[in-house]
């Protein structure tokens, strides 16, 4: 719960950006469910289907290596899949920027970012 005070001293101002950047701070990747996703092959395992990949209840599995799936995936004791992705962002690409995912690192590392040349070393 958030308390703003409002009157004599206090404006709307500061009480409202707090608010604003606690709920900002929070929002890091989308989240999806995917219920009674249960192993056909292996009771008490979860399944994620597009992988093929069995994943033990209370256990995540994070893909590395796979293109288009930078993912936390976590099989719930109710074999609802909850699975974590990056998500939408503003990134746009310009003439020394570009973005980049590297799909070798596992999630949130995974997720697009500007990659950004520097203009005096000719380094990316």
């Amino acid at each position: 719960m958030v308390i703003i005070r409002t009157g004599v001293g206090y404006g709307y101002g500061v009480p409202m950006l707090l608010l604003l950047a606690m709920i900002c701070l929070g929002v890091d990747a989308d989240l999806a469910y995917r219920a009674n996703a249960i192993h056909p092959d292996y009771p008490g395992q979860c399944y994620f289907e597009e992988l093929k990949q069995a994943i033990p209840k209370h256990q995540s599995y994070k893909p590395i290596n796979r293109e288009g799936f930078c993912n936390s995936i976590h099989c719930r004791p109710d074999y609802v899949l909850e699975i974590e992705y990056c998500g939408r962002h503003n990134l746009v690409p310009s003439k020394n920027c570009k973005i980049y995912s590297d799909m070798r690192r596992t999630f949130p590392n995974c997720c697009p970012q500007l990659l950004c040349k520097d203009t005096d070393t000719n380094i990316i």
